[in-house]
């Protein structure tokens, strides 16, 4: 290499060096631990922790523990309100008949009727899911819950 080379590659290394160094920044010291312990006691004269036990307090003078269990249910449902129910059954028992072994009931709503068997689905919102002699148990689909037609009660 001739002595261009090493001195353009010198000068290279020297312009790049120069732009990172520019980029650095100064570290800053920090405060003597005196001066922070004096500062820490002057904020403790000014702090009036009595005012902070007020704000602690809940309605009825209960102080709120923040390390106490939480109920995340809904506020309604933590007021003591009642979960959401399903409508009354608005079938009404026409009568019943056994055809090649098979249970089939006869169930009217409104002006329509149905002869229902396991697993069909009323009204776009009631899946029947067994029926039996005694009994037709629904399915209100909306809520998933469960309700039994008693049929004993009507013969």
């Amino acid at each position: 290499m001739t002595k261009r080379h090493w001195f353009s590659i010198v000068a290279a290394v020297i312009g790049v060096a120069s732009v990172v160094a520019g980029r650095e920044r100064p570290v800053l010291e920090a405060p003597p631990a005196k001066r922070l312990e004096a500062r820490a006691r002057a904020a403790g004269d000014e702090l009036d922790l009595g005012r902070l036990a007020d704000r602690a307090r809940v309605d009825d003078g209960v102080i709120a523990d923040p390390f106490a269990n939480a109920s995340f249910a809904s506020p309604a449902r933590a007021a003591g309100h009642a979960a959401p129910e399903a409508p009354a059954l608005p079938f009404t028992y026409v009568g019943k008949m056994i055809e090649d072994g098979k249970l089939h009931v006869f169930l009217a709503e409104g002006d329509r009727s149905y002869s229902v068997t396991a697993g069909q689905t009323l009204s776009g919102q009631y899946r029947v899911d067994k029926v039996t002699e005694a009994q037709v148990t629904f399915t209100y689909l909306p809520l998933k819950k469960r309700q039994t037609l008693n049929l004993t009660s009507v013969n």
